[in-house]
């Protein structure tokens, strides 16, 4: 049911409208984004520092504000928000996905760990657990649609 006190941007749990909300969610990723760019500057491109940080920081600030936009958001003030998203058909077919997805990533991690340990293979582990996630994303993303299309 639609209130007075609902609008498009939400208002911060704390208090205050939407422009204050809006406003402590970028300030707080300028500082966090800022932050994070000049540490990894810090730790990966001292020869380029200013140039490593600026490019980090500017990748960062649109998910770091947009994640302290939702931290921050009460959720009742929202224009159109679901009331109980944890309780809805969407969240279900998440959740029955979620479950496969974690079955499947025991079976694959425990028949590669015992095939691996008799075969030896020189590979960065770095790319080793981004395919692992990658392996768990098309997982996901190909069960939610076959869960949706079969209740849905």
């Amino acid at each position: 049911m639609k209130t007075a006190t609902q609008s498009k941007w939400g208002r911060s749990r704390f208090g205050g409208g939407p422009g204050a909300l809006i406003a402590a969610s970028l300030v707080t990723g300028v500082v966090l984004s800022a932050g994070a760019g000049v540490l990894f500057a810090r730790l990966n491109a001292p020869d380029h520092f200013l140039l490593a940080a600026l490019i980090m920081a500017a990748g960062l600030l649109p998910v770091i504000s947009t994640a302290c936009w939702a931290l921050l958001l009460d959720r009742n003030t929202l224009r159109g928000a679901t009331r109980n998203p944890e309780i809805s058909v969407e969240s279900q077919w998440h959740d029955k996905a979620a479950v496969g997805v974690f079955q499947d990533l025991l079976i694959v991690c425990g028949l590669g760990a015992a095939l691996f340990s008799f075969i030896p293979v020189a590979v960065s582990l770095g790319l080793a657990l981004a395919g692992m996630v990658l392996v768990a994303m098309v997982d996901f993303a190909v069960r939610y649609l076959l869960i949706k299309r079969a209740e849905g």
